[in-house]
Order: C-alpha cells, then sequence, then structure tokens
C-alpha cells in the first residue's frame, strides 16, 4: 500500500496534490489534528474528565503527575516502561529513590539503551513517518544514570551481570559509542561472559565500524560463527545480513566465495533469506566481479519471481531501490520488469517505506524504460504513475524531452501531457521549453485535432508572455537561439496571432541575446503564413533580418515572390528599397505596380 491510496481527497482528482511539496503538507495535515489532540490530552490532561469512556480506554485516561514517593510503586515503574515512556520512567525511579528489584533496574537499562534520546514513536501516525528522512540521527543521552545503573548491575551475579554487559554492548553499538562499546567487548572476552543472539548481532556490525574499510582475512569473519556455535547461539537472519554486510564494507579477500559458503551454511540451517540478505548478495557480486555481473543479477531476480516478504531486517527496505538503480545503470529492461513485478506482488510495496524512497525507485524505473522501451511504452506506464503516485524530477522530464527529439512521428499526441507536467510540477528553463515548442513546431501541420493546434499555440503564447516578463524584470541575460524562438512565430501565426508574431521577429532584429540565425526552411514558412495572413509588415521585417545577415539570395526570392501580389503597393516598394537598397529595382516590376 502506497501512500496516495490514504489520501482523503482521493475520490477528487481536482484536490490531487501536483507539487512533491504539496504532498507533504497534504499528508501531514491529514494526521495534524490527531497529534494536535493527543498534545492538549498529554499537556492539559486535568482539563478532561476522569472517565472519557465506557468502557474505560487506557489511551484517553491522562498519564497522572506523580510529584511524591508514596504516589508511585514499582509495578507502576515497571507499567511506565512497558510504555517506552523515557522521561517518565526515570522521573518515578528517581520518586522511588532507585529502590526497586535489580530485575526492574534492567528492565529500565534496557529502555534507556533502546530508545535513550528519543520517546517511542506512535505507530499510527504513518504520513508523519512516510515523510520522515530515513536518516537517524543518534545521541546518547542519561549517561549518568545509564552508567549508575550498569556500574550496579555488573556487580550482581553473574546472570544479571551478563545481561547488563549485553544490554550495554548493544546500546551503545546502536549510537555509534564505538570505542566504548569495544572495550566493553574486549572486557566480556577476558571475562568469558556469554552473549545472547542480539548481541552477538550487534557485534558483528561493531566489528564493521572498529576496522572500517580496512582489509581482512576470511578467518576473521568466521571467528564470530565458530564463537557463536561454540555458546550454543544459534544464528538467525540478522546474523547473516550482519556477516554479508561486513564482508562487502571490508573488502575481505574472496568476497564470491565467502558468499556462496555462508549463503550454503545458512540454508542448511534453514534460514530463509530476506530481502536485505538479496541485496547484500547483489550489491557483493556486483561491486567485485564485472564480467558477469549482470547475468548474475539477473539468475537471482528470476529467483524471486512470484514471492512475497515479511520484514525481518532494517536493511529489507533498501532492496527495491537498489535493484532498480542497478536495472538502470545497466540499461536492462529485464531486470526493471522483473523487480517492478515483484514490487507489486502480494504486499511487497510495505518494502518502499518513505516518500524519498519511492521517488527514486521510479526515478530509476522511468529512466530505464525511457531508454528501452518504445515512447508509447514508456508513456503507458508514465500516465498510470504521474501524479498518482510519483512526481517526476525536472532531470527526467529533461531526458523525456531530450528523447522526444529523435521520435518526430510518434511524440504528437504526448506533447500536451509533457508540456502541462513541466509547467505544473517543476520550474522549467525557457531553454527546455523552446525545445518542446520546436517539437510542436515541428508536427502542428501533421494534426487536424483542433484541440491539439490550440493546446500548441498556446504554448507559444506562454513561451513569449515569459520572454515579455523577463524583459520587463531586466532578467534577460542569458542568450536565445534565434531558430528556436522563431517557431514561437511560427505557433503564433497558425493561430491568428500576428500581432504577437511580429513582436517577436521585433526581438529577434533588435535583441543582441539572440544568437545563430533562422533556418531557410523557417523563413519560407514565415514567410508563407504572413502572406496567407496579408501582413507585409512581417514580410518586411524578415527581409530586414535577412539583409542584415547578408542572406542576398534569399532576400532576392522572397522579393520575387512579394512583387507578384495583388496588394502589393508602391508604398510597399519603396519600404524594400529603404532596406535593401536601389539593386532591388532590376527585380521589381514598375509595370505591374503600374
Amino acid at each position: 500500500m502506497h501512500i496516495i491510496k490514504n489520501f482523503m481527497y482521493h475520490d477528487d482528482p481536482y484536490l490531487l496534490p501536483i507539487k512533491k511539496l504539496d504532498y507533504r503538507r497534504f499528508a501531514l495535515s491529514y494526521e495534524s489534528g490527531r497529534k494536535a489532540a493527543m498534545w492538549i490530552h498529554r499537556e492539559h490532561g486535568d482539563l478532561f474528565p476522569k472517565h472519557l469512556s465506557n468502557p474505560e480506554i487506557k489511551a484517553f485516561k491522562p498519564f497522572p503527575k506523580y510529584t511524591d514517593k508514596n504516589q508511585v510503586s514499582e509495578e507502576i515503574l515497571l507499567n511506565v516502561i512497558s510504555q517506552c515512556k523515557v522521561s517518565d520512567a526515570l522521573h518515578i525511579y528517581n520518586l522511588l529513590d532507585t529502590n526497586v528489584s535489580n530485575g526492574t533496574k534492567q528492565a529500565l537499562l534496557e529502555l534507556l539503551c533502546f530508545y535513550n534520546c528519543k520517546e517511542y514513536v506512535i505507530k499510527n501516525l504513518i504520513f508523519e513517518q512516510w515523510f520522515t528522512s530515513s536518516k537517524k540521527n543518534y545521541v546518547w543521552q542519561y549517561e549518568n544514570e545509564i552508567k549508575e545503573l550498569f556500574n550496579f548491575l555488573k556487580t550482581q551475579d553473574n546472570s544479571t551481570a551478563a545481561a547488563a554487559y549485553n544490554i550495554m554492548i548493544c546500546g551503545l553499538t546502536k549510537y555509534f559509542k564505538v570505542n566504548d562499546a569495544w572495550k566493553l567487548y574486549q572486557e566480556c572476552k577476558k571475562k568469558d561472559i556469554p552473549f545472547n543472539l542480539t548481541t552477538w548481532n550487534y557485534v558483528i556490525r561493531l566489528f564493521s565500524k572498529v576496522f572500517n574499510k580496512k582489509k581482512l582475512n576470511e578467518e576473521y569473519i568466521f571467528e564470530f560463527l565458530i564463537l557463536m556455535n561454540k555458546n550454543k547461539v544459534k544464528p538467525n537472519i540478522q546474523t547473516l545480513n550482519a556477516i554479508l554486510k561486513m564482508v562487502i564494507e571490508l573488502k575481505t579477500e574472496n568476497v564470491k566465495d565467502i558468499i556462496k559458503h555462508l549463503l550454503l551454511e545458512f540454508k542448511n540451517m534453514n534460514i530463509k533469506f530476506s530481502l536485505g540478505t538479496y541485496y547484500y548478495i547483489i550489491k557483493g557480486f556486483t561491486s567485485y566481479d564485472t564480467s558477469n555481473s549482470q547475468d548474475i543479477f539477473i539468475q537471482i531476480l528470476r529467483t524471486l519471481k512470484n514471492k512475497t516478504f515479511t520484514i525481518q531486517d532494517p536493511m529489507d527496505n533498501n532492496f527495491f531501490k537498489f535493484s532498480m538503480y542497478l536495472a538502470s545503470q545497466y540499461n536492462n529492461k529485464e531486470a526493471g520488469n522483473l523487480i517492478h513485478e515483484l514490487l507489486l506482488t502480494g504486499d511487497n510495496y510495505k518494502f518502499i517505506s518513505t516518500v524519498v524512497m519511492e521517488s527514486d525507485y521510479f526515478n530509476s524505473y522511468l529512466l530505464l524504460l525511457l531508454s528501452t522501451s518504445s515512447i508509447k511504452e514508456f508513456f503507458e506506464v508514465y500516465e498510470k504513475i504521474v501524479p498518482n503516485i510519483y512526481v517526476p524530477t525536472k532531470q527526467l522530464l529533461i531526458n523525456i524531452i531530450n528523447e522526444l527529439k529523435s521520435c518526430d512521428l510518434y511524440i504528437l499526441k504526448y506533447l500536451p501531457r509533457l508540456w502541462s507536467d513541466i509547467n505544473t510540477y517543476i520550474q522549467m528553463d525557457l531553454s527546455i521549453k523552446l525545445i518542446i515548442i520546436h517539437l510542436m513546431k515541428k508536427t502542428i501541420s501533421s494534426t487536424n485535432s483542433s484541440c491539439l493546434r490550440t493546446t500548441f499555440i498556446n504554448a507559444a503564447l506562454d513561451c513569449w508572455n515569459e520572454i515579455k516578463n523577463q524583459i520587463i524584470r531586466g532578467k534577460t541575460n542569458k542568450t536565445i537561439e534565434t531558430n528556436m524562438i522563431t517557431d514561437i512565430s511560427i505557433l503564433l501565426l497558425h493561430g491568428d496571432f500576428v500581432k504577437e508574431s511580429i513582436e517577436v521577429l521585433t526581438f529577434i532584429n533588435k535583441s543582441d541575446l539572440c544568437i545563430s540565425v533562422m533556418t531557410e526552411r523557417q523563413v519560407n514558412e514565415l514567410i508563407d503564413l504572413y502572406i496567407s495572413k496579408q501582413c507585409m509588415k512581417g514580410c518586411l521585417l524578415i527581409v530586414d533580418y535577412l539583409v542584415n545577415l547578408g542572406f542576398s539570395n534569399q532576400v532576392d526570392a522572397i522579393i520575387r515572390k512579394l512583387q507578384n501580389l495583388p496588394k502589393f503597393t508602391n508604398a510597399d516598394r519603396k519600404k524594400l528599397i529603404n532596406l535593401v537598397g536601389k539593386q532591388v529595382l532590376h527585380i521589381l516590376n514598375e509595370k505591374q505596380l503600374n
């Protein structure tokens, strides 16, 4: 299930967000009322009646404020710990003068090491989690309280001390206190303190951080598994993923052989691989063996076809984004289709866990389709995804526009959608818009659709108005290719915007920002259109432009066309002589004029 399906406005397309920022605003505002109610209930619980529901609902009861030792007990403290309320648990613990059982102290230490700097996240705020950055900023807090609890517990019986060491190593590793965690690990090795499975998994991650970017022999890798086996601790999928991560990050020798050996060992233990496992397998094989990495990549994807997965490891969420990126880099359409089919199998979409991940995935997928599919096939997918799921990036739209340059026969019906998208979703540079205008100009003569023609003409008018606004604001400091802006003038003439077309030509003649020249085809097209509109002023502007550039051959051809017009007057003749000079007299037919 992706985020769009949850929008309260899904039944009204006019209320569908059209910009990335709007998606976030709409989604967060959807939950803002619930968050506001929760805040009021938490901060001003005394304003509410004691019994808001019958039967009683615990969530509606305001959290009691304890100020005296007589108001609290160890049972209350354990209840607060079970609700993962860090600050409240510490407050009650201090009210009790730390006079609680070892088991309760152990539970409090676990809470501080696991959540530490943040309160328990309310899981039903799905939109906030969706738009929250996946990057975690861990800050180790409550250091004095943690140190006091640990120093006490490690002096108790062996079982209690071992549990305290296990908790501390996990917490310090999670919050990137690498040196402190490594010291505790060395201390545990000397004292022969046993580790549980969770601690072993954290120790493997710790090993990666301590020996960051150093090449290690495979004996170090299997040392953990040997020690776990010695202590009769059976590894799980998190163990495998942690070791695979370490193997890849530490650039271990014989990476491929080690990965194969690990997979075989864990398969024999009937441990089902997670998507995170396949993420590391693909990363390991494609990073260190470029000879047949693409074939291996495809083989792995084929083995996953029609499978559904459960979330077993945080790294599971990286699979789809990374795999689609890799398929795009390989430019392999089969790989992209296999990945997308897998994403849509069962409830696998749950592995797209944030809006950033979703955006990166679909950006890679559409780029892949753009380079490997026909324009028709590409837009069939594009129109399903945009904007229902994904808002295109500027670079993707530029790539689409550049791809359309070489597909003249097939692009006609897609230009209106593309023009709408670049004006709706992003701020596109004028130079890119002019490319679409050029494509519209090339295809407008081949369409009989009045709707398409109107869209193309309005697009040209919008472009010209944008240029005029830049002139007024004094922001026209970028050069514009003359042949590109000439297309605006031609499109305007197709819609009887003669005045605006002449404004464009006047700008071309007078502006220093216009570089290069009109093509001969553009000149002839403009002349024919102005003649059909009986607009001599436009024809003379083109003659003036050509004279300034020294294109005498084209000027002579135009004069021959003009002199045969029924409405070519002596006044027009004089204007031509002023523009071209008296050498034009040998072309003009005075008798015809008289």
